[in-house]
């Protein structure tokens, strides 16, 4: 699973680096990598900082700019940018904030379709650098297998998690710091 994630962010990166003025092309391996990078780091924070009910929000890929997590990732790889490569403000944050939902919505996408080899459980273990590892699994018995397959999978965590006042609610705070 981490290496379909792995080659699907360095191929979209890659790509919007070709198409960002600004971004010397020579750069490309180096902005994956650091887009990857802030991806895992993004999803590690929200995963620790309880925001369980905006990960299970990116199932919605058309709001995904909206969705706190990506905001907070597309924030942290334009400074990194900047920083680290020397791109300037402006170009930074463009890239970021086209290359973050182009690659969690592409992920996302691809789970939802279920017919990918792509799994939340998997996608969510891979991109929290397995901090989230088991997350989905391990909250079977209290009532996240929504449909009672045996499975925890994209359709039962959207519907528990999504719920106003219910286990996600309840759990955001469970995981806070």
């Amino acid at each position: 699973m981490i290496d379909k994630i792995k080659e699907l962010i360095n191929q979209i990166a890659q790509q919007q680096v070709q198409n960002t003025e600004g971004i010397s092309n020579n750069l490309g391996s180096d902005v994956a990598r650091e887009t990857g990078t802030s991806i895992i780091s993004g999803f590690k924070d929200a995963i620790s900082n309880g925001q369980i009910n905006d990960i299970a929000g990116l199932a919605n890929v058309n709001s995904i700019t909206s969705n706190p997590v990506v905001q907070n990732i597309v924030q942290s790889l334009s400074a990194k940018l900047g920083s680290n490569f020397g791109i300037d403000t402006q170009t930074a944050a463009n890239f970021s904030q086209s290359v973050i939902p182009q690659i969690l919505g592409s992920i996302f996408s691809k789970a939802k379709e279920g017919n990918s080899g792509f799994n939340i459980s998997d996608i969510i273990s891979s991109l929290s650098d397995g901090q989230g590892s088991g997350l989905l699994d391990s909250l079977k018995g209290i009532g996240l297998d929504q449909n009672g397959d045996g499975q925890v999978n994209f359709q039962d965590a959207i519907s528990a998690l999504g719920k106003k006042g219910g286990l996600g609610d309840i759990l955001g705070g469970f995981f806070k710091k």
